[in-house]
């Protein structure tokens, strides 16, 4: 399963994917091109500081779905509750 949300702010058609992999659910940094979305790589750095040999997509593990809905309701929490008014742009 892989969801885009494309941040309507973005100049560059920016975005956030949510990625199942083998069950576990991730937040990809992504941009849509052409109808087309591509993750966004990077080479991780190693031990020595050196990057490794392999390309990762730049993304956030949340685990399970269980634990995905309850680290994503977490951080809408966190975001509601501030001091800050609510955006009332938030499209959910």
């Amino acid at each position: 399963m892989e969801i885009f949300f494309k941040d309507p702010e973005s100049k560059w058609n920016e975005g956030v994917l949510l990625d199942e992999y083998n069950g576990e659910f991730r937040l990809i940094s992504s941009q849509e091109n052409e109808g087309k979305i591509y993750k966004k790589w990077c080479y991780p750095v190693g031990k020595d500081k050196k990057p490794i040999d392999k390309m990762f997509p730049i993304g956030v593990r949340m685990g399970s779905k269980t634990q995905a809905v309850a680290t994503l309701k977490y951080f809408l929490e966190q975001l509601t509750n501030s001091t800050e008014p609510p955006d009332e742009d938030i499209p959910f």
